[in-house]
């Protein structure tokens, strides 16, 4: 899950059991910087420029050992660079609690 928006670089890694049950929660911070830019441009720029290519990479990394990608926004290149390693990627979803993410997973069909 991203926490305090994609651009923090800050991700919050949960680990679920079977039974919906948090067993464990760990923070990771991206080794990057998000470059910021505030040009006419910038979808554009944060879509093809080589410097959000090195965030997108970062981000990759960070989360390469994770199955389900949890997040209110993320951009279509990244969303689909994770589906392309096999993550499931899922967006418009705000957590309040942490302990409701099995429920969360379950009603997504991603938790039997």
């Amino acid at each position: 899950m991203s926490f305090h928006g994609p651009r923090s670089g800050l991700f919050l890694v949960v680990y679920i059991n079977k039974d919906g049950k948090t067993e464990d929660v760990e923070c990771r911070k991206v080794n990057a910087e998000h470059p910021h830019n505030e040009s006419d441009n910038h979808h554009e720029e944060h879509e093809t420029g080589p410097e959000h290519a090195r965030w997108h990479l970062a981000v990759l990394e960070t989360l390469k050992d994770v199955d389900v990608v949890i997040a209110m926004h993320m951009g279509p290149t990244l969303v689909q660079a994770l589906r392309s390693l096999g993550k499931t990627v899922v967006l418009g979803v705000r957590i309040n609690n942490i302990d409701d993410l099995g429920t969360i997973l379950r009603d997504k069909g991603l938790l039997s």
